[in-house]
C-alpha cells in the first residue's frame, strides 16, 4: 500500500487509509470518532463502540488472533468484543500472530514471546540492545538478532537457524530474505521505508575505506540459500516467486533461484492474486507469470491486486478499482482507496472541497468487492 512521508526534520511515514497489512490479521475493520476507535465485522455491523484510544497511525490498530493491543506497545490487550482480555503488568508487549506476542516483562529485562492467555510460552531469553533485538512471528519462525547476526526461532522459542546472518527479513512462502556478507552498506528503497533508512554492516564495523552495497539472497527453513546468486535488492516471495534487482533493473527468480523473468522493469512488487505489479518509463502495469503484459503500463499510481480488486489513479483525479481485465470493475471514484483485505477495501469518499488527501477529515466508507457500502462515518 502507497506510505506517506511527513516533511518534518524528524522524518516520519504512515499509511494514508487504514486498512490491516497482514494476512495473518483478523477481519475487523477501524473506523475513528475522534480519538477513539471502534470496530466493524465483514458485514459492517460494529462489534466494538468507538472508546478505544486510536494512536500510532494507520500502520497499527488490526485485531490478531482474536486479540488487539491497546497500550503504546505495553502488553494491555482487549478481546474482540472490545473487553480486557490480557493486563499482566508488562513493560512491553506486541501484536499478535501465529498465537504468540513478543513481550517484556520490566525496563532492560529480556524478550519473551507471550500467549493469547498472558502466559509467557516462551520464556524471557533474548537480550535487547543496539545489536540484540526480536521480532514477529510469520511463516512459522520469527527472526531474532543476537549480538548483530540474525538466525530464526520456531515456536518452541528454539533456534532453527542459528543467528549469522547479518540481516534478515520475515518468512514468506517459505523463503527469507537476507544479507550474507559484509561489510556494506545497505539502503533500503523508498517502497520499504518512505524515510531515509541506510545504515552500515556488521553494526559494528569501523573503517575509513568506501564499502560496496549490501547484495541480498534468500534462504530456505533451514538456512540454505537458494543459490550463489546475489542482488542488488529483493523483495518478498509470493505465489513461488520473488521480485529481484539487478543494477538498475527487476526481474523475479524462483525458489530455485533461477531467473524466470528477466530484469527489465523500473520497480517491481511480489505477486498477488496471479499478476505482478510492475513499472516503465513512470507508468505501472501488470504481469503474468510469464513476464506478458496482461493490462499494459499506464497508470500513474497502482497497488497490487487482492480479491480480484486492484487499486489504480492518481491524486489528482482520484483512484479506483479495475478487474484482472484492467477495466474498472467497482463505479465512482475515490480520494482513497485501500486494497481489499477479507472482502472489504476502506475508502475515502471524493469532495470538491480541499483536504482530500487528509485520512482526519472527511467521509469515508467500507465496501465489498461489488462497490456496495457496509459502513460510512465521520472521523
Amino acid at each position: 500500500m502507497l506510505m506517506i512521508a511527513s516533511s518534518s526534520s524528524t522524518c516520519e511515514w504512515d499509511y494514508p487509509i487504514w486498512i490491516p497489512h497482514s494476512a495473518n490479521d483478523d477481519p475487523f475493520y477501524r473506523f475513528t470518532k475522534g480519538r477513539n476507535a471502534g470496530y466493524i465485522d465483514r458485514t459492517g455491523k460494529v462489534v466494538v463502540a468507538a472508546v478505544i484510544p486510536s494512536w500510532g497511525g494507520n500502520g497499527r490498530g488490526a485485531f490478531h488472533d482474536g486479540l488487539l493491543e491497546i497500550g503504546v506497545s505495553d502488553g494491555v490487550y482487549v478481546n474482540t468484543g472490545g473487553k480486557k482480555a490480557i493486563d499482566m503488568g508488562l513493560y512491553r508487549g506486541w501484536d499478535f500472530s501465529e498465537g504468540l506476542a513478543a513481550a517484556m516483562e520490566t525496563p532492560g529485562g529480556k524478550w519473551g514471546y507471550i500467549n493469547t492467555q498472558g502466559e509467557f510460552a516462551i520464556s524471557p531469553r533474548f537480550a535487547s540492545s543496539l545489536t540484540d533485538y526480536v521480532w514477529s512471528f510469520e511463516g512459522g519462525f520469527a527472526a531474532v538478532e543476537v549480538a548483530g547476526r540474525f538466525g530464526y526461532i520456531d515456536h518452541t522459542g528454539e533456534f532453527a537457524i542459528q543467528p549469522k546472518f547479518l540481516d534478515g527479513g520475515s518468512f514468506h512462502d517459505g523463503m527469507a530474505r537476507v544479507i550474507a556478507e559484509g561489510p556494506c552498506i545497505y539502503l533500503r528503497i523508498s517502497e520499504e521505508s518512505p524515510c531515509p533508512d541506510l545504515g552500515v554492516l556488521p553494526k559494528d564495523t569501523k573503517t575509513q575505506e568506501p564499502l560496496p552495497a549490501c547484495k541480498y539472497t534468500f534462504v530456505d527453513k533451514f538456512g540454505k540459500a537458494i543459490s550463489d546468486q546475489r542482488y542488488d535488492y529483493a523483495l518478498p516471495f509470493a505465489e513461488g516467486l520473488a521480485p529481484v534487482r539487478i543494477g538498475t533493473l527487476w526481474g523475479y527468480v524462483d525458489k530455485t533461484g533461477m531467473m524466470v523473468i528477466a530484469p527489465h522493469f523500473d520497480s517491481a512488487s511480489s505477486f498477488s492474486d496471479g499478476l505482478g505489479l510492475v513499472s516503465e518509463n513512470g507508468l505501472f502495469g501488470y504481469i503474468d507469470r510469464t513476464g506478458a503484459y496482461v493490462i499494459k503500463p499506464e497508470f500513474k499510481r497502482a497497488e497490487s491486486f487482492a480479491e480480484g480488486r486492484a487499486v489504480v489513479g492518481d491524486t489528482e483525479s482520484g483512484h479506483w478499482y479495475i478487474g484482472h481485465s484492467g477495466y474498472q470493475a467497482i463505479p465512482g471514484k475515490f480520494a482513497l482507496a485501500s486494497p481489499f483485505f477479507k472482502g472489504l477495501a476502506h475508502i475515502k469518499i471524493l469532495s470538491s472541497a480541499a483536504g482530500n488527501g487528509n485520512s482526519r477529515t472527511g467521509t469515508f466508507a467500507y465496501i465489498d468487492t461489488n462497490g456496495k457500502t457496509v459502513f460510512t462515518y465521520k472521523p
